[in-house]
């Protein structure tokens, strides 16, 4: 699952949140829980349907992610000739990224709107008090949208990858707009655009301490992002299993 770790090394980093995986494809909830492995988030249940375990639903505020990967080069044309800004009423007005590296990345997606769980402490308590819960599972407490977002990532060096259509949509290199030609001279690992979807999981857990009782963790990347009744960092470079 070498693709699936590379896009969440992404979302970490940009986000301060876990990839939702397969990106926009699947869909999660506010309390789905399971299993977070090699980058993968495996959904066995929901605490509501499965334990009748209600919560607080909330928003959070909006984000946007704008990543290209190193060594890969913006080109914009209009009527056939290299530009540096595409002009109103611009003909067969076309962008081309061209990507030097394998196993590139372009994840672009002008808004990420945010539901959460709002009162997590008292849901926590909550699952305390299961006898049959696995210290193991994550807790979906937040669910990041991406609206117009673009995913791709390359397998080869040389990719080239072409867009074109609306002429307003490419000035603003809003390249996920539903609408747009996407056209590429090599195969890609992974392609989605023109649609709206899961982009990231906010995570928490319950886990049972070594000597006696249970403790709620915020999962974060850097900083927490609220504090529960303890919370301990976890970095990616701790790998991020389920040996957590």
């Amino acid at each position: 699952m070498g693709l699936a770790n590379d896009f969440n090394d992404i979302i970490q980093k940009h986000l301060n949140i876990f990839a939702a995986w397969m990106p926009v494809v699947n869909a999660y909830k506010l309390g789905d829980y399971g299993l977070f492995s090699d980058g993968v988030f495996t959904k066995m249940g929901n605490i509501t349907d499965d334990f009748n375990i209600t919560f607080t639903p909330g928003s959070g505020q909006e984000a946007s992610i704008d990543f290209t990967s190193a060594n890969a080069k913006i080109i914009k044309f209009n009527a056939g000739a290299q530009v540096d800004v595409i002009p109103a009423g611009a003909v067969d007005a076309k962008v081309e990224i061209e990507f030097e590296s394998e196993k590139s990345f372009l994840v672009k997606s002008p808004q990420i709107t945010v539901v959460t769980i709002e009162n997590i402490n008292s849901v926590a308590e909550k699952i305390k008090k299961l006898d049959n819960w696995d210290g193991k599972w994550k807790v979906v407490h937040a669910v990041y949208n991406a609206i117009d977002p673009i995913i791709l990532s390359t397998m080869q060096a040389g990719t080239k990858v072409a867009f074109s259509g609306e002429v307003t949509a490419l000035q603003q290199l809003k390249l996920g707009k539903a609408g747009l030609n996407v056209n590429t001279n090599r195969e890609l690992g992974l392609n989605i655009h023109g649609k709206n979807g899961n982009i990231g999981l906010g995570l928490f857990r319950v886990k049972t301490k070594i000597f006696g009782g249970k403790v709620t963790e915020i999962l974060s990347r850097d900083l927490p992002i609220g504090k529960q009744e303890s919370f301990v960092k976890l970095d990616p470079s701790d790998g991020v299993s389920d040996d957590f």
